[in-house]
């Protein structure tokens, strides 16, 4: 493949990634923002607060672009900065100001923080609120300024959180369209390696591969925080099926993407080899390639099935060896783990597994 095509075709995906990043995420950017907003406003009326910047720090942090733990961060984000400015204001008023003095109260801030809690964000508030404490300059309101500030973005945060919770599906549907791309793009790439010999390709195509269970891990924990929220809120319950489906796919395609690993690796191995691999794998792996980039893609009308799970169907009826001229051993491997892979994607669609065996050539 030429270089000017290699980065043609990444650029393409970068961006199509950068896409449905942002798709899974305006709704938390936009609360975010009017949080922001709402907070800055409020503290300056409240409190007299001429530049209420920790208000706006708190909803930010508190809400964030994630769906899961929201209230968890709040309550960490509202700990955190009490404890800071209790520790910072105490410690200051009896040690003084100075860069020892300034280690010692970050020292003892961060180590109470850890004391009475594991979460990190309590631990980094605490440890900051203490800082502006101890290395800035006194101002009017001092420490308790910045309470008031953190608190009254904290409380916006909570509003927010408890009143407009994210439909946690936006962010799922992304996740899965989004390793759904990047696992097409491993199967392409696979399919090109196969065609044209190129063990070079086939070597990036296994690391790529090799890669995909921490994205895979963060799509499971979206469908689980989602699930929660849909189990608390009741403006949110009706999307308790979709996510129940949603996580049913999730694992299958783990367990198919474990099995398509060591597809992948067999290719390379053959490849580095010289072994020649049947140009028909390379097709299968295109057809699966276009069969799993549309998951999540509803029936078209007058259709019983989604296109992916019609497309597998069809691939899985023609996995034979000797349909696809798998006459050595890594061809006959490579198709017995296609084989499991497809047999993984239709289970986790909610065909049976006794339809799906029976699918399979003898």
């Amino acid at each position: 493949m030429a270089a000017g095509t290699l980065l043609s075709t990444a650029a393409q995906r970068r961006l199509r990634a950068g896409v449905q990043r942002w798709r899974g995420s305006w709704w938390q950017i936009l609360q975010c923002a009017v949080g922001a907003a709402l907070a800055w406003t409020l503290a300056q009326r409240l409190w007299d607060q001429p530049y209420p910047v920790f208000a706006c720090v708190a909803v930010v942090i508190g809400l964030g672009v994630s769906t899961g733990q929201r209230l968890r961060r709040v309550a960490e984000i509202g700990a955190g900065v009490t404890g800071g400015v209790v520790i910072g204001t105490l410690l200051l008023h009896v040690l003084g100001r100075g860069a020892w003095q300034l280690s010692l109260i970050v020292l003892l801030a961060m180590a109470f923080a850890r004391f009475v809690d594991n979460g990190v964000l309590l631990v980094n508030q605490t440890a900051v609120q203490a800082v502006f404490i101890a290395a800035m300059p006194p101002q009017p309101g001092g420490g308790y300024g910045r309470w008031l500030d953190a608190m009254t973005g904290a409380a916006v945060a909570i509003l927010i959180a408890a009143l407009l919770p994210n439909d946690p599906r936006r962010d799922v549907r992304a996740r899965t369209a989004a390793y759904a791309g990047h696992l097409a793009d491993i199967l392409e790439d696979t399919a090109e390696a196969v065609r044209t010999h190129d063990e070079e390709l086939a070597a990036r195509t296994l690391e790529a591969a090799r890669g995909t269970q921490q994205q895979l891990d963060a799509w499971t924990a979206a469908v689980t925080a989602g699930q929660e929220v849909a189990g608390l809120s009741p403006l949110r319950r009706g999307g308790r099926e979709e996510l129940q489906a949603h996580l049913r796919l999730a694992k299958g395609v783990d367990r198919a993407t474990r099995n398509l690993r060591v597809a992948v690796r067999r290719v390379h191995t053959a490849l580095d080899y010289g072994e020649r691999l049947p140009e028909s794998l390379g097709g299968v792996f295109e057809e699966l390639a276009a069969a799993v980039r549309s998951f999540g893609v509803p029936a078209f009308e007058g259709e019983e099935q989604p296109p992916g799970v019609a497309a597998l169907r069809e691939l899985a009826l023609r996995l034979s060896p000797r349909v696809l001229g798998a006459e050595d051993l890594s061809a006959t491997v490579v198709v017995a783990q296609l084989r499991s892979a497809v047999v993984d994607l239709l289970e986790a669609h909610g065909v049976p597994a006794e339809e799906t065996h029976r699918l399979l050539p003898r």
